[in-house]
């Protein structure tokens, strides 16, 4: 029976560390795909500064607008069915690395998440 207890909880571990490291990658592949590494945290900005540094007119401007808010909208509902998956994974990988933190880093730690929660918010409209 020992065992058997000794092979569910690594068995659990294995499960929360596959999850953190899922989530590690699709976080990574998300900032790869969407480019959110280097541009600024609103869309309006981001298309502004892209048409600046391509020197659009305003008609160009307007399709890429149009372009990429069609983009948003299907990538949107491609996601829609995976989305509980991937929050639960965000979750679950968040709270394996909370755990490993002292009090103090905890409270950061929430702090850190309170502003990735608003820039979400603010750049995907969630």
């Amino acid at each position: 029976m020992s065992s058997t207890i000794q092979r569910t909880k690594a068995q659990a571990m294995l499960f929360l560390l596959g999850a953190v490291v899922v989530g590690a990658a699709l976080g990574f592949a998300g900032n790869r795909a969407f480019g959110a590494h280097d541009q600024p945290q609103d869309v309006r900005s981001s298309r502004a500064r892209l048409a600046d540094r391509l020197e659009l007119t305003s008609a160009q401007r307007r399709m890429l607008d149009s372009v990429l808010d069609e983009r948003n909208e299907r990538m949107k509902e491609l996601l829609a069915p995976v989305r509980p998956r991937l929050d639960s994974l965000r979750f679950a990988a968040r709270a394996v690395i909370r755990q490993q933190l002292s009090a103090d880093q905890q409270l950061r730690w929430d702090e850190v998440l309170i502003e990735l929660s608003r820039d979400s918010a603010r750049t995907t409209g969630r």
